[in-house]
């Protein structure tokens, strides 16, 4: 028997978000997780935007973000960028079957016949779902595309633990704070000549 929880927020070891119809007429979630299942007695929808939230963020912006980036048709959604973890609809958020689908957890997919895709998991884990095989590999494919949209907006700006802005376009800087209150940047060179 499955184990029941009231919340749930999205982590790394969360591979996906399926729909469950619950005895009452409710709509519960299935997580499937990386060594377990669980029965979250929140549609998929409110998990992903209860785990932005938590995050830092709201479903909205998220969305709203990704439509920045030209993803404006159920796009991906960016749960938490510092871990990695990015999630995708498999249908209009508005319909009551929408799987959500952790972008990490993904290996490889085939042709299930009947419409159905079987998905390939991390972790010897396979999943059967109600999805055309195309459909699937072009939400997992746009979702590749909007990580690597985010990744090349974030690289030249990384930070490192000596304090350094390390930049791929342009020198070393290190952050000095000045006697006036404030702060200035200094390359390498400027920080030998002190």
């Amino acid at each position: 028997m499955m184990e029941t929880l009231n919340q749930y927020i999205i982590r790394r070891e969360t591979m996906a978000l399926l729909p469950l119809d619950a005895e009452d007429g409710s709509l519960h979630t299935i997580v499937v997780e990386e060594g377990r299942m669980l029965e979250v007695l929140l549609s998929p929808l409110k998990i992903v935007q209860n785990s932005c939230n938590y995050f830092g963020s709201t479903y909205k912006g998220r969305k709203k973000g990704a439509a920045c980036l030209g993803f404006r048709s159920m796009p991906p959604i960016c749960i938490c960028n510092e871990l990695g973890i990015y999630f995708y609809p498999l249908m209009s958020e508005s319909q009551r079957g929408c799987i959500w689908i952790g972008h990490s957890h993904v290996n490889n997919w085939e042709d299930g016949g009947q419409k159905d895709v079987l998905v390939h998991m991390t972790h010897d884990q396979s999943l059967r779902l109600p999805v055309p095989v195309s459909v699937f590999r072009n939400k997992t494919m746009r979702t590749t595309q909007f990580r690597h949209q985010i990744r090349l907006r974030i690289s030249p700006y990384q930070m490192m633990e000596t304090g350094a802005l390390v930049r791929e376009d342009g020198p070393q800087l290190h952050i000095q704070f000045n006697e006036r209150g404030t702060f200035s940047l200094k390359t390498d060179q400027e920080m030998q000549m002190r």
